[in-house]
């Protein structure tokens, strides 16, 4: 995720199930420092096709919600879980403590 870093001013973050199927075999691993758009400039992320069972994915939403001060939106669309499934995504997602407080909304989509 290096254009994390090389994006400074970056407020809007759009993820997309194809970009992982693309990186198939290609590990995240957390940056050693914060990037700056995470302290200071996003306000938006969004997520088409999450999938938990992925545990790359678990940990870099886990890591942009406890790390993006001023997040004030993220939004996971999970298309073909059932209810059970999007309730577990939705109680993991508010366990996660989150760097912007309760000022961030959740978001599930279908």
């Amino acid at each position: 995720m290096f254009f994390l870093s090389a994006s400074p001013k970056l407020q809007v973050l759009k993820l997309t199930k194809q970009y992982w199927s693309q990186k198939a075999g290609v590990k995240w691993s957390q940056p050693k420092n914060v990037p700056e758009c995470l302290l200071l400039h996003l306000q938006t992320f969004v997520w088409k096709g999450y999938n938990k069972l992925l545990e790359e994915e678990k940990e870099l939403v886990k890591y942009i919600l406890r790390n993006a001060n001023h997040l004030k939106r993220a939004k996971f669309s999970i298309k073909g879980l059932n209810s059970d499934e999007r309730l577990e995504i939705a109680e993991e997602l508010e366990s996660v403590v989150r760097a912007s407080n309760s000022s961030c909304q959740l978001l599930l989509l279908e």
